[in-house]
């Protein structure tokens, strides 16, 4: 049984392997020079921030729904 378990990777293991993914493709690399080539941190930033604040609200609002 623990042989099955190797050969599966966690679902933590693939999302720290999409993410590592996702964080080395051209698009992104090519997505963040363009905001420093362009000076616009501040705006970049700031819409960071609020996906973030939106994302958090979204985990809370599903945290209490379970319970």
């Amino acid at each position: 049984m623990s042989a099955t378990n190797k050969e599966q990777p966690t679902a933590q293991e693939v999302v720290v392997k999409i993410s590592r993914n996702f964080r080395n493709t051209s698009e992104v690399e090519n997505f963040y020079r363009f905001i420093h080539d362009n000076d616009m941190r501040r705006e970049a930033r700031a819409l960071l921030d609020h996906v973030y604040r939106k994302l958090l609200a979204a985990r809370k609002k599903n945290k209490d729904l379970v319970q």
